[in-house]
């Protein structure tokens, strides 16, 4: 028997309670009710026909294709109806209690970001400071909800299962978050805490879920990438000439306030404490020589950005850990060689010889036999050091830089105050 009814969803079968002793089901008449095994109805449809849980006014019941009935409901969001064992039914939104068919509107009960496992029940649950993770009881109340905003309209849901929640509902004890920090990542954790506040357990830990140091293989990638910024396989750096780290910046989109020092360790450490979304972005500039080097983490502005060049030249190659690959090269505003998936030889722009020289230099005098040889590869890294002109080293990435911790609309927002 199923335990819900989902949204956009029919009554086809009954929905029965945890205990089995109430149900949604169809009376004798054809009508929708909840009712025990002696026949006692708390609740029915205004009329007989096929119930269907609907976003507007949830509750609709259908005669052929003509909606008969509907029981309006005051619900903004849910996903399914659970049936109680008390008699009653409950909608829910991932998980979490929203209206009671019975008695109105639940009101969720905040604890605060920190409570003892066992008082995390029906609408009581616990939120971090910053409002972006919440933990709240399953439906079925044996296990626990851990739900964690990542942008505008996007979550992650990962379910503690009943097991794991047993083992964490240890006397005098709180479940909370702590930032935990081993030198080189940080992250915030979901842990249990005790009186003297000390982590007795860490939630994912066993499971492999945090991040790790990564490989030592370091591929083919450049010293300076791979273990300088420890971007071997996903990256976006880009070099503008005859500019200052503070003024790349600028260009790039962030304020004056913004800016600060530190090495890229560092950076990427703060953010991890800042407990960026998906619209936070990390962006820092290094000092190479005359240039900059500025280089994005989890990023893919600059590849768009020939505004970057605006007074002056500059190139970008952005890659992602899927190998989606992008390479631009501008000069003053204007995009003159740009190409996706690493094929040079369909490089579109107002001037694509740029890139001739340069991959001369690379050992590849025709571009079109390059890209027809399956088992050829284009270094985007080392084209890029070739037209820009620069060898960066590892310890032009190790060493403070001037970075900014920005979010991507404002980003966008400011990109051509520079030229304005």
């Amino acid at each position: 028997m199923p335990e819900a009814l989902l949204q956009f969803h029919t009554l086809d079968e009954p929905v029965g309670s945890r205990s089995g002793r109430w149900e949604l089901r169809y009376d004798a008449d054809g009508r929708a009710v909840i009712a025990d095994q002696d026949g006692t109805v708390t609740w029915s449809a205004g009329a007989a026909g096929v119930l269907r849980l609907e976003p507007s006014g949830v509750f609709a019941v259908y005669s052929r294709d003509e909606v008969v009935w509907r029981g309006d409901v005051q619900v903004v969001k849910y996903t399914a109806l659970r049936v109680s064992d008390d008699g009653d039914a409950v909608l829910y939104d991932d998980g979490f209690p929203v209206h009671s068919v019975l008695h109105g509107p639940i009101e969720p009960v905040s604890l605060g970001d920190r409570a003892p496992v066992t008082e995390i029940r029906h609408n009581r649950f616990i939120r971090s400071a910053n409002g972006k993770r919440t933990v709240y009881r399953t439906a079925d109340g044996t296990g626990l909800v851990y739900r964690t905003r990542l942008g505008p309209g996007l979550a992650s849901i990962v379910v503690l299962q009943p097991a794991e929640v047993r083992r964490a509902e240890q006397p005098d004890t709180w479940l909370t978050w702590r930032f935990l920090d081993d030198g080189v990542h940080g992250a915030w954790r979901l842990v249990l805490i005790g009186p003297d506040d000390a982590v007795h357990w860490v939630f994912g830990r066993e499971r492999g879920i945090a991040r790790g140091a990564g490989s030592d293989d370091d591929g083919d990638a450049p010293e300076w990438l791979a273990k300088g910024l420890k971007a071997d396989s996903a990256y976006c750096i880009t070099v503008i000439h005859d500019v200052d780290p503070d003024e790349a910046l600028r260009r790039f989109g962030a304020l004056d306030m913004q800016i600060f020092t530190a090495t890229w360790t560092q950076l990427r450490r703060r953010a991890d404490f800042e407990d960026l979304d998906s619209e936070g972005l990390i962006v820092a500039a290094f000092a190479l020589g005359p240039h900059t080097l500025l280089v994005e983490d989890g990023g893919h502005e600059a590849v768009d950005r020939p505004d970057l060049s605006l007074g002056t030249f500059a190139v970008s190659s952005f890659r992602s850990a899927d190998d989606d690959h992008r390479f631009l090269v501008s000069e003053d505003g204007e995009a003159l060689a740009s190409f996706t998936h690493g094929l040079a030889s369909l490089a579109e722009g107002a001037d694509p010889t740029v890139l001739t020289e340069p991959l001369a230099e690379m050992g590849i005098d025709d571009i079109d036999e390059f890209d027809d040889d399956d088992d050829s590869l284009l270094d985007d890294v080392e084209l890029l050091c070739q037209v820009a002109g620069v060898s960066p080293e590892i310890a032009d990435v190790t060493g403070p830089a001037r970075g900014a911790i920005l979010r991507r609309p404002d980003v966008r927002r400011r990109r051509f105050a520079h030229s304005s």
